[in-house]
């Protein structure tokens, strides 16, 4: 709406504006942030995808308003969640659909307070009654967007919906809303406990007419959370696990994605034997998430060429059985070895120190510089990096992640990152190998940068106790 003074007119934002500022349109299944998405390919996880449709379709045996499909890391939840999502969009019958991820760069996507408005927000475009309602609340308290989970979960859903006429009521009448990567939201396990409550208890009292579809690795306190005896009735739980009976859906993946690459790099067809792609499919031990980091690590530009690369990946079966590697995500770890050990020597340090300041480290009472660090082009000259520079030493890793214009990172899976803080799995590759050198560099730097901006005044010293470094 506008508001009028005089010959000039001023805008005001209206509540469903302020909704989508606390909202996270980053994080929504069709957002341009996660342009293209994890999805299934096509002939793969048909039973998972059916399931699930069908359930939220009310067509299934399974009548709980409520899902959980768990499973753990690389097995391809958040593929089916998107695949889901889609699906049940054409078929309008989403009401909303968040992806929680928590290693995205300057996209933030992590924010639990932002859940239920992102879910809100997703929901006035499929109801405009739902809508006008919101609107009005939000209009006459904008503070309802920022209050507790709980408070919001009811401002912004329960007592708008209550609000409709039965005719507006029945457009939103078992609608899906998919949340996926629940694990991976907030800083502790309480929020994700707080959002399984808030959710059930909703459910028990009928306050809400969705069906809820939740994926995450089964985390203990997950876990713990739905078998409570007041939750467990309420939903049905779907396990995906690590198994090489998906062997054939994995060979389908690779063969199609290594005949991409030989199109693309006019390959004969003797470049890879079906020996090669039965290597592959042993090697990536039931894991989606290792099949497509090799097609990506095989089609990398930025390295030795898709053949030599394939030969390297495919060297790896023989460094399975002298370490005697059986978990495939141990397996996941070596190939992740590999792809560190591709990067030049000369690079390696930048990458590191790239990784470590905008994922490993974390200020403390200097606001000022953790703005700096959110600001990649930034961080590119505080690590003392040109922009091109930058660039370059993320290339070495395109098989891992994606550098976007604006220099933001976004990794095709957290399993690398939570594999680059774990010394006990990437070993001299860990970003806190280096921790000591790199802070003083850093330290040193900032130094630099804020007396040039101050007039020559200095902001810490190693020794100074207002900078602390927390991994």
């Amino acid at each position: 709406m506008l508001r009028i003074f005089g010959p000039s007119a001023e805008r005001c934002i209206t509540g469903l504006e302020m909704l989508l500022e606390a909202s996270m349109p980053d994080a929504f299944y069709d957002s341009s942030a996660r342009d293209p998405p994890p999805s299934c390919h096509p002939g793969t996880r048909h039973d998972f995808i059916d399931t699930i449709t069908s359930w939220g379709l009310g067509a299934s045996q399974y009548t709980e308003p409520m899902l959980w499909m768990y499973g753990p890391a690389g097995v391809g939840k958040s593929a089916i969640a998107q695949t889901c999502s889609e699906g049940l969009a054409e078929k309008n019958r989403l009401g909303a659909a968040l992806f929680f991820s928590r290693s995205v760069g300057l996209h933030k996507r992590d924010d639990p307070h932002s859940l239920f408005p992102s879910l809100a927000y997703q929901i006035t475009t499929k109801s405009k009654p739902f809508g006008d309602v919101l609107n009005k609340c939000i209009r006459y308290d904008p503070t309802l967007v920022t209050k507790s989970m709980r408070e919001q979960f009811q401002e912004l859903l329960v007592k708008p919906l209550s609000k409709l006429g039965p005719g507006a009521a029945g457009i939103v009448e078992g609608l899906v809303i998919i949340i996926d990567g629940l694990d991976e939201c907030g800083k502790g396990p309480g929020v994700h406990c707080d959002i399984i409550e808030i959710l059930a208890t909703s459910v028990r009292n009928r306050t809400t007419p969705f069906r809820w579809v939740i994926f995450s690795r089964p985390e203990t306190h997950i876990v713990g959370s739905f078998t409570t005896n007041d939750i467990h009735p309420l939903m049905c739980q779907l396990e995906i696990r690590v198994s090489r009976k998906i062997d054939n859906e994995i060979t389908l993946y690779l063969t199609d994605g290594l005949r991409k690459i030989q199109q693309r790099n006019e390959l004969p067809d003797s470049w890879v034997s079906e020996r090669d792609i039965g290597v592959l499919v042993n090697l990536s031990g039931g894991l989606f998430i290792y099949a497509a980091t090799v097609i990506r690590f095989i089609g990398n530009h930025n390295l030795l060429g898709p053949v030599d690369q394939l030969h390297a990946v495919l060297a790896l079966a023989s460094s399975n059985k002298e370490i005697g590697l059986v978990h495939p995500l141990s397996e996941l770890d070596l190939f992740y070895t590999l792809i560190m050990r591709c990067v030049p020597p000369r690079v390696l340090p930048r990458v590191q120190a790239i990784l470590l300041v905008r994922f490993g480290l974390r200020t403390e009472n200097l606001r000022a510089i953790q703005a700096i660090w959110d600001v990649p082009s930034v961080t590119a000259n505080i690590i003392g990096l040109t922009e091109a520079q930058f660039r370059n030493a993320c290339g070495s890793l395109h098989s891992v992640l994606e550098l976007d214009r604006s220099l933001g990172i976004k990794f095709y899976h957290a399993s690398f990152m939570d594999f680059l803080r774990d010394p006990s799995r990437s070993g001299e590759f860990c970003i806190y190998s280096r921790l000591d050198s790199f802070r003083l560099e850093l330290l040193q730097r900032l130094n630099y940068v804020h007396s040039h901006s101050t007039g020559g005044s200095t902001i810490a010293t190693s020794s100074s106790p207002d900078i602390h470094y927390t991994i």
